[in-house]
């Protein structure tokens, strides 16, 4: 007799920032360990499968794609026995089964994991000066004697795009003084 069971699954939207990055890998493993296995990431949606609760340990790295070396940098996690799992965004989801008590990491300083949020800057940098020219009003981009331009959907268009250049500045600020934070450590 042939069953056609579909796992269970499950899909969890959750908003966490760049910047909180040992937030998310703590509650990967605690959903790991309740027996949920991340299968999908998009912004703020994770999709999980139930299966035998495992202790897993998690690290995210942010890397392009496009880079010279990215198979290189998957070797070398590969060969340190870190699975990659999932991918978003130029943001790698590796897994690793601790072998002993001790956490291993994918970082041996601060100063190399302030070195993942400066190329996290350095991704998000460009796109900050297209949004604030969309919004200068010297631009004219919403400026119109068109009565649309005054509607309640208009409106709400620049009220969007002005919160979210407010977020990308202060998304900016959060990961400066992440770096900053874990390269004064590294001098400690």
């Amino acid at each position: 007799m042939i069953t056609n069971h579909k796992p269970e699954t499950k899909t969890i939207i959750k908003a966490i920032f760049a910047w909180e990055d040992e937030k998310e890998e703590k509650w990967l493993e605690e959903m790991a360990a309740q027996g949920w296995k991340l299968i999908s990431v998009a912004p703020y949606v994770y999709k999980f499968q139930r299966s035998a609760p495992e202790k897993v340990v998690f690290r995210l790295d942010y890397k392009l794609t496009t880079d010279k070396d990215y198979q290189e940098y998957l070797s070398i996690f590969k060969d340190a026995g870190w699975e990659m799992f999932a991918t978003f965004a130029n943001w790698h989801y590796f897994k690793i089964k601790p072998e002993n008590q001790e956490t291993p990491e994918i970082f041996n300083s601060g100063k190399a994991k302030g070195q993942k949020y400066r190329r996290l800057l350095w991704g998000l940098l460009p796109f900050l000066p297209i949004y604030l020219v969309i919004l200068n009003p010297a631009f004219g981009f919403f400026e119109s004697e068109s009565p649309l331009h005054s509607s309640g959907f208009y409106i709400g268009i620049r009220i969007f795009f002005a919160a979210f250049i407010i977020f990308m500045i202060y998304a900016v600020i959060r990961i400066w003084i992440k770096i900053r934070k874990l390269e004064s450590q590294s001098k400690e």
